[in-house]
C-alpha cells in the first residue's frame, strides 16, 4: 500500500491570535491531547474488557479474529443458498453497511446478472422507517420476479426491540409465509446482541434462524462498520472470493489503529490532528456547522458522518452541526451560501486521487473557450481540478477548511478513513470533556461520546401513541 495512505491538508492556527494568551490556549490544548493520548494507550494495554466496559470495544474489532471467520462463513453460506440479501436495520445497524456498498459496489449492482457480479448477491436495505412505499415497491419486485423464496433477511437490532427494523421484520416473515415459505425462520440471520434480553435471540430460542452473528459488546452501532454489522453485507456482496475483499479492508483498519496510537503531534496520526481543528474551528473560531464534503459521487459516507458526528459530540449544548454534501454537484446547491451566507460554517473534504476505472473526455469535440481545457483529460483529472479550485477559493475567501486526502479509492483506504473519523469523533469527544460526570470526576463508563440518551423520548411516545390509536 502507498506509504502515506491518508494526508491531512490545511491547518487550525489562524483560529488564535499571535499573542501571549493564544500560546497559553494552545498549550493547553497540546497538553489535554498528551493526557487524552496517555489515557487511550494505557487503555489499548488493558485489554479487551476494558475497552468493553468503556464502550470503545470497537477500536479492536479488526483483531477478533472469530467473530471474523464466522461472518465469512455466514456470507458463504449466504451466498452459497441465495440470490437476494435484504438488511432490514436503522442508524448505525444499516448506515455503515449502506456506505460500504454505496462506495465500493457498482451503483448499478443489483441491475447486474449474478454471473456479472461474481456471485455476490443483489443487496436491498429496509427496516429504517415506518413509510410503507419503498418495503411496498421491494416485495412487489422480488415477487414478481419470483425471488421471495431465494431471499435472506438479515435483521440488524443490538437490543432486538428497535421498532422500526422489528416491525418490517414481522411483515418480511409474514410474506415469506404468504408465498409458501413454510420454513421462514431459515431466510432469517439475526445480528443482535446475545443476550437473553433480544427479541431477536429469544426468536432464535424457539424457531431457529438460518444463522446469528453478534453485535459485539462495547461497541456502538454507529461504530460497528468494522464488526458482523457491516462486515456481512460487505462480504456477500463482493465479486469473487469475499476473503480477499475482507483482508484488504482489515488492512487498512489496523493501519489506521496503528497510526492511532503514534504520538498525538506525530503527522502520521490524522485523526489527532483533526479532531485538533475541529476543536479550533468550534471554540476558537466559533463555527456552529462542518461541510462535510465528500469530493465523488457517493453519498452514504455523509449520512453515516451525520450520524457518528451529531450523536457522538453533540452534547451539553455543545459540538457542530454536519451539512453532508458531495463534490461537484453539491458546488451548484451550497456553495453560494457558504461563501456569501453566515461566515459559522467550516468545511471538511475528502478527496480521492484516483477513483478507480476512467473516462477521457475527446479532444477536437468543438468546445469553444474555457471548456476547451477539459480536451483529453480524464474525468478524474477533471474532478482533482475542480476539488482543488473549490479549496483554493474557499481558503483566498477565508473559510475554515482542511481536506482529507486519500490515494485510491478502495476497501482498503474506505476502512481507514472511517477509522480515522471515529477516532477523531473518539479525541474530539475527550476535548469537550464529554467523559466528565456531572460531579466532575472521569466515569469512562458513561462517556456521553458513545451514549445517545436523547433518541429515547420518541421511541416512548411512538409506543405510547400506537397505543392510544390501537384504542
Amino acid at each position: 500500500m502507498s506509504e502515506n495512505p491518508i494526508v491531512l491538508t490545511g491547518g487550525c492556527g489562524e483560529y488564535l491570535a499571535k499573542d501571549e494568551v493564544a500560546k497559553a490556549l494552545r498549550a493547553d490544548i497540546e497538553t489535554q491531547l498528551s493526557a487524552i493520548h496517555a489515557g487511550f494507550v494505557a487503555e489499548q494495554k488493558a485489554g479487551l474488557g476494558s475497552l468493553k466496559q468503556h464502550l470503545r470495544a470497537w477500536t479492536v474489532s479488526h483483531e477478533q479474529e472469530q467473530d471474523i471467520a464466522d461472518t465469512l462463513a455466514m456470507a458463504r453460506r449466504i451466498r452459497a443458498k441465495f440470490k437476494v440479501f435484504v438488511l432490514a436495520g436503522i442508524g448505525g445497524s444499516d448506515l455503515g453497511g449502506r456506505v460500504l456498498h454505496d462506495t465500493l459496489d457498482n451503483p448499478f449492482h443489483n441491475q447486474l446478472t449474478q454471473e456479472e457480479r461474481e456471485g455476490g448477491l443483489e443487496l436491498y436495505f429496509t427496516g429504517d422507517t415506518f413509510d410503507p412505499k419503498r418495503l411496498l415497491a421491494l416485495l412487489s419486485l422480488l415477487k414478481s420476479r419470483n425471488l421471495l423464496k431465494e431471499t435472506c433477511i438479515n435483521v440488524v437490532s443490538k437490543s432486538g426491540k428497535t421498532g422500526e427494523t422489528i416491525a418490517t421484520a414481522m411483515i418480511l416473515r409474514e410474506q415469506l409465509q404468504q408465498v409458501g415459505v413454510s420454513d421462514w425462520a431459515q431466510h432469517i440471520v439475526a445480528t443482535t446482541g446475545y443476550e437473553a434480553t433480544s427479541v431477536l435471540w429469544q426468536m432464535n430460542e424457539k424457531t431457529p434462524f438460518f444463522g446469528m452473528l453478534p453485535v459485539p459488546e462495547g461497541v456502538g452501532g454507529r461504530f460497528s462498520y468494522i464488526a458482523p454489522v457491516g462486515l456481512l453485507p460487505f462480504c456477500v456482496t463482493a465479486k469473487g472470493d469475499p476473503e480477499i475483499r475482507l483482508a484488504e479492508a482489515l488492512e487498512g483498519q489496523a493501519e489506521a489503529h496503528r497510526r492511532f496510537l503514534l504520538p498525538p503531534t506525530d503527522p502520521n496520526n490524522i485523526a489527532y490532528g483533526l479532531a485538533r481543528w475541529l476543536h479550533y474551528v468550534e471554540v476558537f473560531g466559533r463555527k456552529t456547522s462542518l461541510v462535510f464534503c465528500n469530493y465523488a459521487d457517493d453519498s452514504k459516507i455523509a449520512d453515516w458522518m451525520g450520524q457518528l458526528y451529531t450523536e457522538s459530540i453533540q452534547e451539553r449544548g455543545g459540538g457542530l452541526n454536519i451539512i453532508g454534501t458531495r463534490g461537484p454537484t453539491g458546488n451548484h446547491s451550497l456553495l453560494n451560501g457558504i461563501l456569501r451566507g453566515p461566515r459559522e460554517k467550516a468545511v471538511l473534504f475528502l478527496h480521492w486521487h484516483d477513483l478507480g476505472e476512467n473516462l477521457t473526455i475527446p479532444t477536437g469535440s468543438g468546445i469553444s473557450g474555457d471548456l476547451a481545457a477539459f480536451e483529453g483529460m480524464t474525468m478524474t483529472q477533471v474532478q482533482t481540478a475542480s476539488w482543488r479550485g473549490t479549496f483554493e477559493d474557499y481558503t483566498d475567501n477565508g473559510l475554515a477548511c482542511v481536506a482529507l486526502e486519500l490515494p485510491t479509492r478502495d476497501a482498503y483506504h474506505l476502512f481507514l478513513l472511517m477509522r480515522v473519523l471515529m477516532d477523531a469523533v473518539a479525541v474530539k469527544g475527550r476535548l469537550q470533556n464529554l467523559h466528565i460526570a456531572p460531579n466532575g470526576l472521569p466515569n469512562l463508563e458513561k462517556d456521553l461520546t458513545y451514549q445517545q440518551d436523547g433518541v429515547e423520548g420518541y421511541k416512548i411516545r411512538t409506543r405510547e401513541n400506537a397505543l392510544k390509536m390501537r384504542k
